[in-house]
């Protein structure tokens, strides 16, 4: 193990180093490799990950995929910006009202919202995410409807022709949906075309719409286009978001909420 005492700049080059040569690493881990405090480990993470050199997790962080094709799989994000999800999440359930319906996208943080909103009354919730439908627990005067449809190869989330028809004739109060990249000009993108129609649909059949990523979507375009910035009501992400991109959507009067 190399014991180097490093200055900050040159420390945080090695932690990137060493992230990428080990795919990811834990904040201990990290303090007793650089022999510093956690609490230096935590801001260095914290700063790599603005930057963009690195992904902050729960507890450490991992390599940046720099690929915007790439798509993780669900095993991977759920365990990613944890935290700043159910952040996120607990925002989006504050939105929803008694006696709501309710159109929620598959994706790691619009599970959270599911979540959030387990234990309220009245309300009916759409999803074409089976593994929110099975893991969540809901109020019994609640209901909750899974669209239909054909599932993707070694994935929870349903799409196709039956996904859309049942989407395309909904009207719902508010639908949450997730995304892959949010950007100026590339707008809101997703990883795959399988769900693309699913999520456009699910805009248009919402009196409110609403994108919920973390800051870590932000910035970047990934291959399929959903729809413009314009095109939904409000953007919901966590206080990561650097103040540049925050200033640029609210110059184009953006909505947008940091939590």
């Amino acid at each position: 193990m190399d014991r180097t005492t490093y200055i900050p700049a040159e420390r945080q080059k090695k932690m990137i180093e060493y992230i990428e040569a080990n795919t990811s690493a834990q904040i201990h881990e990290l303090a007793q490799e650089f022999r510093v405090s956690e609490a230096t480990v935590r801001r260095d993470l914290d700063d790599l990950d603005r930057q963009g050199a690195l992904r902050r997790t729960h507890g450490g962080a991992i390599k940046v995929d720099r690929s915007t094709s790439y798509e993780h799989m669900y095993s991977e994000k759920i365990n990613l910006m944890t935290e700043e999800k159910q952040r996120i999440a607990e925002a989006a359930a504050n939105l929803v009202h008694h006696g709501d319906t309710v159109l929620i996208d598959s994706g790691t943080t619009t599970f959270f919202i599911a979540q959030a909103l387990a234990n309220r009354e009245q309300l009916t919730i759409i999803t074409n995410d089976l593994y929110l439908a099975y893991q969540t627990p809901i109020h019994p005067s609640s209901t909750l409807i899974v669209t239909g449809g054909m599932r993707r190869h070694g994935r929870q989330e349903l799409v196709g022709t039956v996904t859309e028809n049942f989407i395309r004739e909904t009207h719902v109060d508010i639908a949450f949906i997730g995304a892959d990249g949010i950007d100026m000009t590339g707008g809101v993108t997703n990883a795959n075309f399988a769900e693309l129609g699913v999520k456009q649909l699910m805009i248009k059949a919402a009196m409110r719409s609403v994108v919920v990523a973390d800051h870590s979507k932000f910035g970047r375009v990934a291959l399929a286009r959903i729809c413009n910035l314009e095109d939904v009501d409000l953007l919901i992400t966590d206080t990561g978001l650097d103040d540049e991109m925050k200033n640029r959507l609210r110059k184009l009067s953006i909505m947008l909420e940091t939590v």
